[in-house]
């Protein structure tokens, strides 16, 4: 059984053509990254969408995995942890590597077809 989940996050006004262009700032750390994906749930597809609105634009992940209890947790300071954790600071803000990190709600109405 494959699991789905979405995440919305704020973009910080400047940061969208980071997201925009976030294939191309991942290409020198693609092996990495397909290698954590395996090892991280068995991830089957991920994408980064910029979704922009009137309220502020939004930078939406989705992906589908295999296994949730594998996803990673912590982060180490390779390379490619290093690049990710700055790149989601710089465009949204967060801080994924700090001791309070919140956690998003759980949805309240799931659908699937």
């Amino acid at each position: 059984m494959a699991y789905m989940m979405s995440a919305a996050f704020p973009v910080r006004p400047g940061k969208e053509d980071r997201v925009r262009n976030f294939e191309k700032e991942l290409a020198p750390h693609r092996a990495e990254w397909d290698r954590l994906c395996r090892e991280a749930g068995d991830f089957k597809f991920f994408s980064v969408t910029l979704q922009e609105t009137p309220m502020g634009n939004l930078m939406i992940q989705s992906f589908v995995f295999n296994d949730p209890t594998k996803v990673r947790q912590v982060f180490t300071s390779s390379a490619h942890d290093s690049w990710w954790t700055e790149w989601v600071k710089d465009v949204t803000g967060l801080d994924i590597t700090g001791p309070n990190v919140p956690q998003p709600p759980m949805p309240a109405f799931v659908w699937q077809g």
